[in-house]
């Protein structure tokens, strides 16, 4: 018997068989298999992750060590570079009449009197710091312990520091080199000394370009330094020393007429007095006059310095 299909069925039909195809399908999914695949994926995404923060926590901890490796491998092939390469030297001259103050590389400060030259490289290297000088200086070393301070004089005579303040004249036309130190501890060490001698503060070494004699006396800090802070101090000091002390400080050209002046002493202190009126206060302590002979403009327009002739009065 035949039955009519009414309208609407044929739709509930169709839904009928797909569901029937999908349920053949899935009864034929091994879920098994299936489940297993799974976690063996799982398995291989945690392992993967494991070992991602493992790479992650090794480069980080290695970061460090290489980083520093290198920066000291820079550091040393720069050191290496630097020291291989010539060193420039600076030479700073005073001229006569004027006091020049230098900062070393290691910021150690050096007051240069006037007709004065040092001599420094642009950077200390090599665990020295060695300075050249011609002249006087006072000197205020930086403290290094690790870096030995030493000037070098054209006489051979060498004086070494760590950190101290000092003094040193060596002019090429004075008869006798001085050092005096002022703070601290320094070493003279020169061909003519057997051993180098340690001077306490307040002592200054005397060395004679004559007989290379060598004497350590007592001495005043003011007297000896003060010049570097502009002024010019003199206690019982000869005429002779003063005119050249006073040569040098105002760039003139100073003769003594007569040889009795020779011996003449005088004890001052001079600031900021220009050089006629320390002539005028010399003039009055004893019987002597001074004449100044103002500079003269020469054929190539230079001006000579100035003429001072002292002699004793009539």
């Amino acid at each position: 018997m035949i039955r009519e299909i009414k309208p609407g069925q044929t739709e509930d039909i169709q839904r009928i068989n797909e569901l029937m195809d999908t349920l053949a399908l899935q009864r034929k999914i091994d879920l098994d298999r299936r489940w297993q695949d799974l976690q063996r994926k799982i398995l291989h995404m945690r392992r993967r992750q494991r070992c991602l923060r493992f790479v992650r926590n090794a480069a980080a901890i290695l970061l460090i060590p290489v980083l520093t490796a290198s920066l000291l491998y820079v550091r040393f092939l720069q050191n290496e570079i630097h020291q291989a390469a010539p060193v420039g030297q600076i030479t700073v001259t005073a001229a006569y009449g004027q006091i020049s103050k230098i900062t070393l590389p290691d910021l150690s400060e050096v007051w240069l009197n006037a007709g004065s030259t040092l001599t420094y490289p642009q950077h200390f290297a090599g665990g020295r710091r060695t300075v050249r000088l011609s002249g006087e200086a006072y000197f205020a070393v930086n403290a290094d312990r690790s870096s030995r301070f030493d000037v070098w004089t054209d006489d051979s005579l060498t004086v070494s520091a760590y950190g101290t303040e000092f003094n040193i004249s060596a002019y090429s036309d004075d008869t006798t080199l001085k050092v005096t130190l002022a703070r601290g501890h320094i070493e003279v060490s020169s061909p003519d000394l057997q051993t180098p001698v340690v001077l306490r503060p307040g002592q200054q070494l005397a060395c004679s370009r004559v007989d290379r004699a060598v004497a350590c006396t007592d001495v005043s800090l003011y007297v000896e330094t003060a010049w570097h802070e502009g002024k010019l101090v003199f206690r019982r000091t000869k005429m002779t020393e003063i005119v050249k002390q006073l040569s040098r400080r105002f760039n003139a050209d100073i003769e003594l007429k007569n040889k009795e002046l020779y011996d003449y002493e005088y004890s001052a202190t001079f600031t900021s007095e220009s050089l006629r009126d320390i002539l005028s206060l010399l003039e009055k302590s004893a019987p002597i006059c001074c004449r100044i002979l103002e500079p003269k403009q020469d054929q190539d327009f230079a001006y000579s310095k100035r003429t001072v002739i002292i002699q004793t009065k009539k």
